[in-house]
């Protein structure tokens, strides 16, 4: 017996808590549960907030990182392009200074042909003059054999011209 009555106190001084904590602290735990409840709520959501803007400044990054890497690409390719036009324009000045050289070249060539042709036709006269004095074995002046010569190598130029030689 002395259990059972044992029991029944302890029953009732539970029932007795229960009921002096549902009326006194019951309703203030709640309150803190709901508050405590709502403050994690709220943190998610900043928390979803965040994620949201920090994926939106990423789609603004990779947006801005693709921008400037069109706009260096446009760069490169803008290089590129004057890269070709000034090898171009070296190589067209090159081509401009070699056609000069070559004119020059061949000028001068055509000029020492000229000067070549002018002591060839001089060393053709004295040897006219050397041998003419030698077959002849008289000499007139040499002022007219060099007149003479000299018509003669004229013609001889004159027929040169006239077949092209």
């Amino acid at each position: 017996m002395q259990i059972l009555a044992q029991f029944v106190v302890n029953i009732l001084a539970f029932l007795l808590l229960w009921a002096i904590l549902k009326r006194f602290a019951w309703g203030s735990l709640l309150a803190l549960i709901d508050e405590r409840r709502a403050r994690i709520a709220s943190e998610f959501q900043t928390i979803d907030r965040a994620k949201e803007e920090l994926e939106k400044l990423k789609l603004q990054y990779q947006e801005h990182l693709t921008k400037i890497e069109e706009e260096a690409r446009g760069k490169i390719q803008q290089a590129i392009g004057e890269g070709r036009a000034i090898a171009m324009e070296i190589e067209e000045e090159a081509r401009t200074h070699a056609r000069a050289t070559l004119e020059k070249a061949k000028e001068s060539v055509a000029l020492e042909v000229a000067k070549a042709r002018i002591e060839l036709k001089e060393q053709v006269v004295d040897l006219a003059i050397q041998l003419t004095h030698k077959v002849l074995k008289e000499h007139l002046d040499e002022e007219t054999d060099r007149r003479m010569i000299e018509a003669f190598i004229q013609e001889i130029n004159t027929m040169e011209d006239k077949s092209g030689g």
